[in-house]
């Protein structure tokens, strides 16, 4: 089968995520606001996904079928937030940024649990297809940051709009994947609930946000440390390249080394780089300090996420492979999001960014800790299991 339009889509929609998380910060300072106001405004984004990306998984397992939720939010995306940007009002700004991330916030899970299931499907790696997705991150820093320069952050609507009439147009020629584990019957909210009930699941996802806590304050609040260590909109552009391309490069090899060790071997591993990142960036003095540390990304998010997502695929029902990975994506860029903005715009507001980027390399740490006594108690679970089994 051809992944070709799937390439294409996670593409553009992680360029429209780029201009969502790491210049909207930017686009709302310019307008007058403060950090605390900003991060309050940043912090809706993830509270409307909190709802709407569960919703859009069970959707998707409900009516078997991601591309119908998809071009669904994607038309949501571009009147919410054609709206959204001609708007000064805080309080109007306040409920269409809501709207803008309740279409936005699905599409990147649903996208992502998409590839997962043609890279399952076709019998490549997940991070072959993934890595498309990078690219246009990668590729849109770049070049969004010098049309910005040239255009003013004023004009952000512009990419945007362009990016999401793009993304619907390729949306269109999406293949659903039927992943099935022998069982026909439909979705319904209670089997997608009982997911919740599932401790070794709960628990995984309960870790993970203390992980993801510093990657989503990253995302928001890097290009306001870039400017606060006299960098520049290109200067901020350069440091999310780099980042993402080591982020490719990552994807791209998983093929090769994904299997070398056991899937919570490698998200410990991740977690500890994680730490000893933000921990570094709190140190920093000048943008190239911060570009440097930025090389990291790759493989802290690029290892994190493609093994993470292919943990939870391990470990919930095949049928509910969308709504299990949509709950994953909610923890790692929904809940962690909107903690982030909130308490990290109060944050450099009363003590400063270089603080907030030692407590989120802390937070790290903690959660590769408790991973280590997760992986413990799975191994038991396992163990367990067995003699039962045998008795």
């Amino acid at each position: 089968m051809k992944t070709t339009p799937l390439k294409l889509f996670l593409f553009f929609i992680q360029a429209i995520g780029f201009i969502c998380t790491s210049y909207l910060p930017i686009y709302l300072l310019h307008k007058g606001y403060s950090a605390t106001e900003v991060g309050m405004l940043l912090a809706i984004g993830p509270f409307a996904s909190l709802l709407s990306e569960p919703i859009g998984g069970y959707v998707s397992d409900k009516i078997r079928s991601i591309k119908k939720v998809l071009l669904f939010c994607i038309a949501g995306m571009i009147f919410s937030g054609f709206v959204f940007f001609q708007l000064d009002s805080f309080t109007a700004m306040a409920i269409l940024i809501y709207c803008l991330f309740f279409f936005l916030a699905p599409t990147g899970g649903l996208s992502d649990s998409l590839s997962q299931k043609t890279a399952d499907k076709t019998n490549v790696s997940f991070g072959s297809i993934r890595m498309w997705g990078s690219l246009g991150y990668g590729i849109s820093s770049i070049t969004i940051g010098y049309l910005l320069s040239y255009l003013g952050v004023d004009n952000i609507v512009i990419p945007f709009m362009f990016f999401c009439v793009s993304l619907f147009i390729i949306g269109i020629f999406l293949t659903d994947i039927k992943v099935t584990d022998g069982s026909e019957s439909k979705v319904n909210f209670k089997d997608a609930f009982l997911l919740l009930k599932s401790i070794r699941f709960t628990v995984f996802l309960i870790i993970v946000l203390f992980i993801t806590l510093g990657h989503r304050a990253n995302d928001l609040y890097l290009s306001v440390f870039i400017q606060k260590v006299g960098g520049t909109e290109t200067t901020i552009g350069w440091a999310f390249f780099w980042g993402v391309a080591t982020e490719v490069l990552v994807f791209f090899t998983s093929g090769y080394w994904y299997r070398k060790y056991k899937d919570l071997t490698f998200i410990i591993f991740a977690a500890l780089l994680y730490g000893i990142r933000f921990i570094g960036m709190s140190f920093a003095s000048s943008s190239v300090e911060l570009i440097f540390y930025q090389l990291l990304h790759g493989v802290t998010f690029g290892v994190f996420f493609t093994v993470a997502l292919s943990y939870v695929t391990k470990i919930v029902p095949a049928r509910l492979q969308s709504t299990g990975h949509v709950l994953l994506i909610s923890v790692f860029f929904g809940y962690s999001g909107m903690i982030s903005a909130l308490v990290g715009g109060k944050f450099i507001d009363t003590y400063s960014i270089f603080s907030l980027y030692l407590l989120i390399g802390c937070a790290a740490i903690f959660g590769a800790v408790l991973l280590m006594i997760y992986s413990k108690f799975v191994k038991v679970e396992k163990q367990t299991n067995r003699i039962t089994s045998s008795l």
